[in-house]
C-alpha cells in the first residue's frame, strides 16, 4: 500500500480523508472487535492536531497526530446507573479498539473520550451536550433514555451536532433527516412483540402501568394499539410519576385500577430502580401478588430483581418480559467474554450497541472531509451499512434507527447453583412467540 504516498497533503501532510474513506469502508466490515489490520505509509511532518476543542502545534521532528474527541453523556447516576456505570468500561474498550484500528490502517490519528454524567436527567443531558459544543465536539454518544434524547434533539439539530444513542427506543423519535441516530431498533416493534406475548399467554384484559416520560408513554400507546387492534384485547393505561423515592402510593392506585377493571395481568413499562421498587410493593399487595406480570426491557438486568424475596415472587407470578437482543455471532461472544474477563460480570443491556456506536462514530470521523456535524451526518449511514460488530449489522433505516432488530422473551429463574438469574426463554419469529422453555 506504499502507493498511498501520492495522496499525502503538503503543509501538515495529513492523509487525504476522501481517499481514506475508501480504505475505511473496505476494512470496517467484520472488524467489530478491532482485530483486523491493513498497513499504510505513515505521513511525515510534525506536531499534534486536535479536533473538538483542541489546538494545533507543529514540529518537523515528530509525525502529525490528529486528535478527535468524542463526547459521551452517560447515566453514571440516577435511575439508569445500573447500566451507566458498567458502560464506562465499554467506552474504554471501544476507544481502545478504535485507536487500534486507526493505527492498523496507517492513520496517524487518536480518539479520546470525554465522558460526563447526566444522572439520567433530561436537563443534565442537554447541559452536557451544550458543554461538548463549547469544546468543539461535534459527535456525542448517548444519552441513554428517550426522554433525554428528546431533550437534546432541538439543540443538536440547530447546532449540527450528531447524536448516537445506543439505547433510546421511543417510536416518537423516529424522524428522518435529523441529527439523531440510534444503534437499536424502535419500540414500535417491541410493543408488538410484547402484545403478542401477552395475547399468546391467554390474556384479554390488562392494565399497562408505565413511566410518564417519552419512553413509557410511547411504548404504552403502541402496546395498546397492537393489543386491541391485532388481538382484540383491552388495555387500560395508567401512568406514574418518575424519579420518586418510593412508589407505594402509586402501587396502591394500580391495585385499585386492576380490581375495578377486572384485569388479570399488569404490563410494566419501567426502568431499573422504579420498576424494582414497584414490584417489591406489588409482591406484598393482596391483589397484585396474585395476577400475572409482564414487562419491557427497561427493567432487565436490575440486580434488585435477583434478590431472593423478589425473585421468588416473580417466579410465582410467572413474570416474563421482552427485550432487544443480538443474533448470536462470534463477535458478540468475544465481546461478552472480554467484558466478563475484565469486570467479572456480564455486560448490561445495550452494551454491544454502545460499543458499535463508538466504532461507527470513529469510522465516520475518518471518512468525513472534516470534523463537522453536516459531514458526519452524511457519511454515518454509509459507514453503518458496511459495519458488522457485536450487535450485528448496524444498517440504519430512513429515520436513522437500526433497521433490523431481534427480540427475546426473558424471565427470572433459579439456577442449579441456587442463585437467581435472568434467563431468555423464547424468541419472536414470524409474528409469534416461540418458547424454548416456558416458565
Amino acid at each position: 500500500m506504499s502507493n498511498l504516498n501520492k495522496y499525502y497533503k503538503t503543509g501538515e501532510e495529513i492523509m487525504d480523508m476522501k481517499v481514506l474513506a475508501a480504505i475505511v469502508i473496505s476494512l470496517i466490515v467484520g472488524l467489530g472487535i478491532g482485530y483486523g489490520a491493513a498497513v499504510a505509509m505513515m505521513p511525515s511532518g510534525g506536531g499534534t492536531t486536535q479536533g473538538g476543542g483542541g489546538t494545533s502545534t507543529t514540529s518537523a521532528l515528530r509525525p502529525t497526530t490528529k486528535v478527535y474527541k468524542i463526547g459521551f453523556t452517560l447515566p453514571l447516576s440516577g435511575s439508569l446507573s445500573s447500566i451507566g456505570k458498567p458502560w464506562e468500561r465499554v467506552v474504554e474498550m471501544g476507544i481502545k479498539d478504535l485507536n487500534a484500528k486507526a493505527k492498523a490502517m496507517g492513520c496517524n490519528v487518536r480518539f479520546e473520550a470525554v465522558v460526563l454524567d447526566d444522572a439520567t436527567q433530561d436537563e443534565k443531558a442537554l447541559q452536557n451536550v451544550q458543554t461538548f459544543a463549547q469544546q468543539g465536539i461535534k459527535l456525542v454518544i448517548g444519552p441513554a433514555a428517550s426522554s433525554q434524547v428528546k431533550a437534546v434533539k432541538s439543540y443538536a439539530d440547530s447546532n449540527h451536532i450528531v447524536i448516537i444513542s445506543p439505547s433510546s427506543t421511543a417510536p416518537t423519535l423516529s424522524i428522518p433527516d435529523d441529527f439523531i441516530f440510534r444503534t437499536v431498533g424502535s419500540d414500535a416493534l417491541q410493543a408488538k412483540v410484547l402484545a403478542t406475548l401477552v395475547a399468546q399467554e391467554g390474556f384479554k384484559k390488562v392494565v399497562v402501568f408505565y413511566r410518564n416520560d417519552e419512553y413509557g408513554t410511547a411504548f404504552a400507546q403502541f402496546f395498546k394499539k397492537y393489543f386491541e387492534n391485532d388481538f382484540g384485547g383491552s388495555a387500560e393505561l395508567q401512568s406514574y410519576t418518575t424519579d420518586l423515592s418510593d412508589y407505594s402510593s402509586e402501587v396502591n392506585s394500580l391495585s385499585s385500577k386492576v380490581s375495578s377493571s377486572g384485569a388479570k395481568a399488569v404490563v410494566l413499562i419501567s426502568f431499573d430502580t422504579d420498576g424494582a421498587n414497584i414490584l417489591s410493593h406489588a409482591s406484598q399487595n393482596p391483589v397484585l401478588s396474585k395476577i400475572r406480570w409482564f414487562a419491557s426491557e427497561g427493567i432487565h438486568g436490575a440486580s434488585e430483581l435477583l434478590q431472593p424475596s423478589l425473585a421468588s415472587f416473580l417466579m410465582n407470578v410467572k413474570f416474563m418480559g421482552t427485550r432487544p437482543v443480538t443474533p448470536s455471532n462470534v463477535l458478540y461472544k468475544d465481546f461478552v467474554k472480554r467484558f466478563k474477563a475484565e469486570t467479572g460480570e456480564d455486560p448490561p443491556v445495550f452494551s454491544e450497541n454502545l460499543y458499535d456506536a463508538i466504532q461507527i462514530a470513529g469510522m465516520a470521523i475518518l471518512m468525513a472531509d472534516k470534523y463537522d456535524g453536516d459531514a458526519l451526518k452524511t457519511v454515518l449511514p454509509e459507514v453503518a451499512k458496511n459495519y458488522y460488530g457485536p450487535s450485528g449489522w448496524t444498517l440504519l433505516d430512513d429515520n436513522g434507527d437500526k433497521a433490523t432488530q431481534n427480540y427475546a422473551i426473558w424471565t427470572v429463574s433459579k439456577a442449579a447453583s441456587g442463585k437467581y438469574e435472568f434467563k431468555d426463554v423464547g424468541t419472536y419469529e414470524h409474528g409469534s412467540v416461540i418458547f424454548m422453555e416456558h416458565p
